[in-house]
């Protein structure tokens, strides 16, 4: 009995910690600020905010429901408190929906530094819902400001400024709170991003997912940075390196991160033409006339996987198709949607808006794990969306004669036969020329023992460096890691430099 009681007690233990692991994991929504519901109530919860008495966290609380009042409000005329933007002109506060404040922000199981000062003002984050724009993703858009409330004997004012604006850097302004960390905690953790895993094995559920987006509004005063994530990854693997390079206020001021997310299980060609896509709406929306130079010198960050697809954006292909393609391409027989998708996967040209790229342990001749018996597995079980192959396989159809089936063209269009060093791809990619215009530099991951290694026989564990390597970058940085490396400091650190002499 003792011993059951026992074996209860330790189950009901661990029970305990498993919960408490998962609830401290979970990100529990922040309350927004609540807006106050009278004139009153807001000029008086900011005379109360500059009482030396008032304790700090209530002070916040009461210019975060002040600032919340105003912008919710839309009506300059709500009371006589006079909203000061101090930031850049593109950007109206008004235009935002909500005020959170920066201390509210959940901190559990953040990993990285946070990068905050303390200062006069309230740091709070700006967020902005919106369908409209298709770079928003469904969170929608944050911005850091810090409110500080000053009073005269007429009025009280409050004067919010932009952290993202480089007239009001620390050295510029520097007696102003600040916290660069807490937007990009609050829009990663809320992101419903799409699953790592489940992506690889049905990518038909998440394809209305697939997208280029930012974080912060867009600044035509500074160069994108696209980040593009790997194989079974999404767009939080670049918290890391957006928090550190973010917080460098060279980096912060000349630069704005956006991110690429797509199924990873997709065909690699595919997930090429939709990155292409969303690149030309881009500069379509934002720069129609290519008159913006922060537009035509676009830097692009691949991690594994993301470095196939940023490498086909500035190459230009062979014109050597698959075999299970028609040939020639416009076969009369061949619908408009198959015609379309074949032209748009696989005839491309380096894309002239992109400036500088950056691999990062990006298998540029294959991954070797790739032709293993169990990845032959894992990619049977891979479902490739039923557009794909209706269109793609439909010139089989068409071309009896053509010596392969179904089921086998099926298993080379799937990502992970992509990366085998035999496949088309990569066969493909070393006949495929990269823009001698662009720039392109390589960190390459040797393991964590690598240096007691030549390096053609070190390895991440998943790509090789003869894999990696490439002839032609303008830098190459070894670094002693495995596959993950684009989240160590090292590796960071690089990015951050290239940033810097990128345009200089």
């Amino acid at each position: 009995m003792v011993k059951k009681n026992r074996t209860v007690q330790i189950f009901s233990c661990l029970t305990f910690s498993l919960v408490a692991t998962i609830v401290s994991s979970c990100s529990i929504p922040s309350r927004h600020a609540k807006a106050f519901d009278s004139k009153q109530a807001l000029k008086s919860a900011l005379i109360d905010s500059l009482e030396p008495k008032t304790k700090k966290i209530v002070s916040e609380r009461n210019v975060s429901r002040s600032l919340a009042t105003l912008i919710e409000s839309r009506d300059p005329a709500i009371s006589e408190i006079d909203l000061q933007w101090v930031g850049r002109k593109e950007i109206d506060p008004m235009n935002f929906d909500n005020v959170v404040r920066s201390n509210a922000v959940i901190r559990t199981n953040w990993l990285q530094k946070w990068y905050q000062s303390e200062g006069s003002g309230t740091s709070l984050i700006l967020l902005k819902r919106t369908r409209k724009d298709r770079f928003i993703n469904e969170i929608g858009e944050t911005l850091p400001v810090t409110a500080v409330v000053k009073a005269t004997e007429k009025s009280l004012k409050i004067l919010l400024y932009d952290l993202l604006d480089p007239k009001n850097d620390q050295s510029e302004v520097p007696e102003i709170a600040r916290d660069y960390t807490a937007p990009i905690n609050y829009i990663t953790r809320r992101t419903k991003l799409i699953p790592r895993i489940l992506a690889i094995i049905n990518a038909n559920r998440y394809m209305n997912r697939i997208g280029l987006h930012r974080m912060n509004p867009y600044d035509p005063n500074k160069i994108p940075v696209i980040l593009i994530h790997g194989f079974k990854a999404n767009p939080r693997a670049w918290i890391n390196l957006i928090n550190q390079l973010q917080a460098d206020p060279e980096i912060r001021n000349r630069y704005q991160f956006w991110t690429f997310s797509y199924p990873t299980g997709l065909p690699l060609l595919y997930s090429a033409m939709r990155l292409r896509k969303e690149l030309q709406q881009m500069q379509k929306k934002y720069d129609p006339a290519g008159l913006n130079p922060n537009l035509q010198e676009i830097v692009l960050v691949g991690h594994s996987m993301g470095g196939i697809l940023s490498r086909l954006m500035i190459s230009q292909n062979n014109e050597e198709l698959p075999p299970w393609l028609p040939s020639p391409i416009n076969n009369s027989l061949l619908s408009n949607n198959a015609k379309n998708l074949a032209t748009d996967m696989f005839f491309f040209k380096p894309q002239k808006y992109i400036g500088r790229v950056i691999f990062i342990a990006t298998p540029h001749r294959g991954i070797k794990i790739a032709s293993l018996k169990i990845s032959r597995m894992i990619n049977s079980i891979i479902r490739i969306p039923i557009e794909i192959q209706n269109s793609l396989l439909s010139g089989l159809r068409l071309n009896p004669d053509i010596p392969v089936e179904e089921e086998t063209a099926l298993m080379k269009l799937k990502s992970i036969d992509n990366v085998n060093p035999s496949s088309y791809l990569i066969h493909s990619m070393q006949l495929e020329p990269i823009s001698p215009r662009v720039p392109f530099h390589s960190i390459i991951g040797i393991g964590k023992f690598g240096r007691k290694k030549p390096l053609n026989k070190t390895t991440d564990l998943v790509v090789s460096y003869e894999s990696a390597h490439i002839e032609g970058a303008k830098s190459e940085l070894t670094v002693e890691a495995w596959h993950n490396l684009h989240k160590y400091n090292k590796t960071i650190t690089e990015v951050g430099e290239i940033l810097k002499q990128h345009k200089k």
